[in-house]
């Protein structure tokens, strides 16, 4: 078995116990969800998600996907509309 390091960080207590009732259900524990995250750092060289300031992507779509939705519309058919 290869030697392991300690690795001691501060965490909310609240965001804590929320994490861990969520890695329970996940059937995990927080010591293997690190070990997941840094496995998948060392495997990307990078964090595995984006990392920016005022990333807006979860209250709009990228412009990228919007122009392709808008470029798939049909000028004469506004059914789309219709879907509420």
């Amino acid at each position: 078995m290869p030697a392991t390091a300690i690795l001691r960080t501060r965490i909310d207590s609240r965001r804590k116990a929320r994490v861990e009732k969520i890695l329970d259900q996940l059937g995990m524990t927080s010591t293997q969800a690190v070990n997941m995250f840094f496995a998948q750092i060392e495997r990307r060289k990078g964090i595995p998600f984006p990392v920016a300031i005022q990333d807006n992507s979860d209250i709009a779509p990228p412009i990228e996907h919007v122009a392709k939705v808008w470029g798939e519309l049909d000028p004469e058919d506004f059914s789309h509309l219709d879907k509420r």
